[in-house]
């Protein structure tokens, strides 16, 4: 049988579980294109903004923070415009924190697919199962010929909706420990350009 053959069995049910898993892989492939080299191109940033800064390149350091596309270096450029206050700290966190927050964008729609999916499959489940029963109604005797097309329906109904929930809770829990990291890495990268900043102006 052809997976377009297995999809027709599966009944109707499979429109929203196909629905699922494109909404699934078009995640996956977002994040892993927005996440790649994320760790290496902020360091890579701090070390040339940190190198400038501290040979007095003032201008080189802002434009480099102007011309990088890198979380850091939105935060870089508030350096720029007051002096280094508390309150300026202050406001770096919370745009950090900003960020911090985007790094986590559509991982709930793995997560609400990661839960639903199994109850859309047994949902078709129960369908498959009913057809079953008006089959044996309608023939007005029982045998496998007769429930063989309502108990394929449910069982590749339920098998579809197992396998989607499956790669969405899997790739969910792959990014939610791999932005932790990332977040724990920006809140260090953060707190390492501020003393470098304050180490030049203490100087």
């Amino acid at each position: 049988m052809s997976v377009w053959e297995l999809v027709k069995t599966g009944g109707w049910t499979m429109i929203p579980l196909f629905v699922c898993s494109v909404a699934v892989w078009g995640v996956v492939v977002e994040r892993f294109w927005t996440l790649r080299n994320w760790r290496e191109k902020n360091r890579e940033f701090l070390l040339s903004f940190s190198n400038l800064w501290l040979r007095g390149e003032k201008d080189g350091a802002r434009k480099l923070s102007e011309k990088a596309g890198v979380e850091l270096a939105d935060l870089a450029r508030e350096l720029f415009n007051e002096p280094l206050t508390e309150k300026l700290v202050h406001r770096i966190e919370r745009k950090r924190l900003e960020q911090a927050g985007e790094l986590r964008r559509f991982l709930w729609v793995l997560g609400t697919i990661g839960t639903s999916a199994p109850f859309i499959g047994l949902f078709g489940t129960v369908v498959g199962i009913i057809k079953s029963f008006a089959s044996i109604a309608e023939a007005g005797t029982g045998g496998f010929a007769v429930v063989a097309a309502g108990i394929s329906e449910a069982l590749v109904a339920t098998a579809a909706g197992i396998l989607v929930a499956v790669i969405a809770v899997f790739f969910y829990n792959y990014f939610q420990v791999r932005v932790g990291q990332y977040q724990f890495q920006l809140k260090l990268l953060t707190e390492e350009m501020i003393e470098v900043w304050d180490r030049k102006g203490a100087a």
